[in-house]
């Protein structure tokens, strides 16, 4: 996971408050586990979101399930599920469709990149041909049990950032319905905040 100057202060800031979070849902989900990739546990249905704002800059960092996004977690090989994915990744650059930030900000998007480990070449991909039995032998059990995440980077340069106070995410939670839940932390000059946004409460205000 890369990090800016930004969000890095963010992350070590925030993490109990994270993982305080994740450990009030684990009885309601059963997929939970570690990832490497993800700030915290892997829960199909929930996302992360971690918002850092300062100067001019607001920057805003995905972190999600690919369940969530695609639909699914397995490497995709036919024509179908690579499709959605392009389209996934389509949809998660139209940051306006997305994300409706406080228009009197004045933000415009000044770069964004995508991580996604479903078109990222993995390491156990990547072995010797002398592992290829082997790798055989166990592609059944690692199909079964996939997990991959999506990760989103944006950021924005406000002209008027005094101005930003809120960011609603209904866009977000229409394109990508299998989202159920995302927890949001956000730290700005004044305040740093903690939020649960859901298709029911899509607006983070401070």
């Amino acid at each position: 996971m890369r990090f800016s100057y930004l969000l890095a202060p963010l992350f070590f800031a925030l993490t109990p408050l994270s993982i305080s979070a994740q450990e009030h849902n684990h009885d309601d989900h059963e997929h939970q586990h570690e990832h490497s990739h993800s700030l915290g546990a892997h829960v199909h249905g929930v996302a992360t979101l971690n918002i850092a704002l300062e100067n001019q800059q607001l920057e805003m960092q995905l972190d999600s399930p690919a369940m969530n996004i695609v639909g699914f977690e397995y490497k995709p090989s036919s024509d179908a599920d690579k499709q959605a994915v392009v389209d996934a990744e389509r949809t998660l650059k139209n940051e306006q469709a997305l994300f409706a930030l406080t228009t009197a900000g004045q933000c415009a998007l000044s770069s964004m990149s995508i991580d996604n480990d479903l078109t990222e070449q993995h390491d156990e991909h990547e072995h010797g041909h002398d592992n290829d039995h082997d790798h055989a032998a166990h592609s059944d059990e690692k199909d079964t049990h996939q997990h991959s995440d999506i990760s989103a980077h944006y950021v924005f340069n406000c002209t008027a950032p005094s101005k930003l106070n809120s960011i609603d995410l209904a866009g977000f939670f229409k394109a990508f319905p299998k989202t159920e839940k995302i927890n949001v932390q956000l730290v700005t000059p004044e305040a740093q905040n903690g939020a649960e946004l859901s298709p029911s409460n899509t607006v983070l205000s401070w």
